[in-house]
C-alpha cells in the first residue's frame, strides 16, 4: 500500500530523493495540500536532522510549506518537533473487509470518464475539494497520466438532466487499488454518492482480480465513521506534521533560501 501511495503522488508532484533515502514530493501549484506535498517516512539510519533540514531547504525554493509523515511509531518524532514543526492532522489508511456491500440507489450511478470527459473529472475534483485555482495544473496531470487512472465520476438524477456531483480516481500498482481523491460537490453531499463510489471501486477491484482495495482519511476531515460503515478497517495510521513557510526564517539558523 506504501508503494501504490508512492506512486501516485509521484503523478502528481515533483519527487525528489533527500540522501538517497527519503522521497520528497513537491508541487507548488497544490498550495496547502499535505497529501500531494510530503517527505514520506523513511527508516534508513541517517541523520534524520540532515534529512529534515534538507527537506525544508527544498520546501523553501520551491515555495511550499514543508508536510512530513511519519508512522506511529517513528523514532524521529522529536526532531520534527525540535526543528519547529507541528503535528496537524492524522491519516489513516482503511482497507476493504470484502468486495461487496449494499450499495443500490437508484437516483445515483457512476460512469468511467473517457477522454471527452476528463474536464468533467477535473472541474469536479476541484469544485468538490474547493480548489479551484488548482485547474490548470490538474488538467495538465490528468492528460499526462489518464492511462494509469481509472477515474469515475457519479451521476445525480433529478427531475431534469443527471448532474454531476462526484468524483473518484482508482490507482493500481504493486498488486493493490488505492481509491483517491474521493470528492463531491457540497450541494450534493448526503445523497449517497461516496457510497455509490466505493461500491462501484470495489466491483472494478474485483474484476480485476486485485485484493485489497484501500484509501485514505484523515482525522481531520471527520470521515472514519462513515469508512467503518462501508466496511473498511484501519490497518496503520501517519502523523502529518507541517512546517509554515512563514516560520522558516527562525527554523535553521544559516539555512538559505
Amino acid at each position: 500500500m506504501e508503494k501504490n501511495e508512492t506512486g501516485f503522488c509521484s503523478l502528481w508532484a515533483h519527487r525528489i530523493r533527500i540522501h538517497d533515502c527519503a522521497d520528497l514530493f513537491v508541487n507548488d501549484k497544490l498550495d496547502g495540500d499535505y497529501f500531494f506535498n510530503r517527505l514520506n517516512p523513511f527508516t534508513y539510519p541517517f541523520d534524520t536532522m540532515v534529512v529534515i533540514e534538507e527537506a525544508v531547504r527544498v520546501c523553501m525554493r520551491e515555495g511550499t510549506d514543508c508536510y512530513v509523515h511519519i508512522h506511529n511509531n517513528s523514532n524521529y518524532e522529536s526532531s520534527l518537533l525540535q526543528a519547529g514543526f507541528k503535528l496537524i492532522d492524522t491519516m489513516q489508511i482503511l482497507k476493504a473487509k470484502s468486495y461487496k456491500f449494499d450499495h443500490e440507489n437508484d437516483k445515483v450511478s457512476v460512469v468511467r470518464v473517457d477522454l471527452a470527459s476528463i474536464s468533467n473529472w477535473v472541474e469536479t475534483f476541484c469544485r468538490s475539494f474547493g480548489v479551484l485555482e488548482w485547474k490548470p495544473e490538474v488538467k495538465k496531470i490528468i492528460d499526462l497520466h489518464f492511462t494509469k487512472l481509472i477515474l469515475l465520476l457519479a451521476l445525480i438524477h433529478v427531475r431534469t438532466q443527471p448532474q454531476v456531483g462526484g468524483c473518484t480516481a482508482l490507482y493500481a500498482d504493486h498488486g493493490v487499488m488505492g481509491l483517491y481523491c474521493l470528492g463531491t460537490i457540497s450541494d450534493f453531499r448526503g445523497l449517497g454518492l461516496a457510497k455509490k463510489m466505493v461500491g462501484f471501486s470495489l466491483e472494478i477491484a474485483q474484476q480485476q482480480g486485485i485484493n485489497p482495495l484501500f484509501l485514505h482519511t484523515f482525522t481531520n476531515d471527520g470521515l472514519l465513521p462513515f469508512y467503518k460503515k462501508l466496511g473498511f478497517r484501519s490497518v496503520y495510521k501517519k502523523k502529518v506534521y507541517a512546517l509554515k513557510r512563514n516560520y522558516h526564517g527562525v527554523m535553521f539558523q544559516g539555512a538559505s533560501t
